[in-house]
């Protein structure tokens, strides 16, 4: 059994507030009488409570607006093959100017140059066009865009935790068992729709 009490004291007032309003449903009965019981012996006054419940609820509106606007897997998919595509011709173009430039017999160096050419070109890809403008080529086409689970523009991090979680073996795969692939899940992404 939880000790409700202990865990809630270090909880903030709003969340306390979404624990006995918005997502009443998720908690056990037992939990929302001690996030109330929390609330009650912090003294809220009802002018400051009424903010509170008015916060929550509509950052609950705006969750609930991001996942009405949630691209489909059909739509990730062909986001999939248009930045395959792209990808390809860009790494085609990279082996191409990396020939004229490397003019040499050891296989093994070439090879190396050659994962590491793709990988930058992978990232550069990826990484830019996403951070830059929340969408690849594939997005474009879509008229989709990344966001945060909050529906913000992410950060330069969370793009390169979203980018480098695209290598993960069969990411492309996880959108066919999970709403959120792994690319989107690690990074707390999504792709959503624009809105015209």
């Amino acid at each position: 059994m939880k000790d409700y009490p202990k865990i809630y004291k270090n909880l903030s007032d709003k969340e306390l507030v979404r624990i006995v309003t918005v997502e009443i449903h998720k908690y056990e009965p037992e939990a929302v009488k001690a996030a109330e019981a929390e609330l009650s012996k912090r003294g809220i006054g009802k002018l400051k409570m009424a903010e509170l419940v008015k916060e929550v609820a509509q950052e609950n509106t705006s969750v609930q607006e991001i996942q009405d606007y949630v691209s489909s897997s059909t739509m990730r998919f062909v986001n999939f093959l248009i930045d395959f595509v792209v990808y390809i011709v860009l790494v085609l173009a990279g082996s191409l100017a990396l020939d004229s430039v490397f003019v040499t017999t050891d296989s093994d160096l070439i090879i190396g140059i050659g994962y590491f050419m793709m990988f930058m070109i992978f990232m550069a890809y990826y990484g830019l066009s996403e951070f830059y403008f929340q969408k690849t080529a594939g997005k474009y086409v879509t008229k989709t865009i990344v966001v945060t689970k909050e529906g913000t523009k992410p950060n330069a991090s969370t793009i390169i935790i979203r980018t480098l979680c695209r290598l993960i073996p069969f990411d492309r795969l996880s959108f066919l068992i999970v709403k959120d692939g792994f690319h989107d899940r690690f990074s707390n992404t999504t792709v959503i729709r624009e809105k015209e």
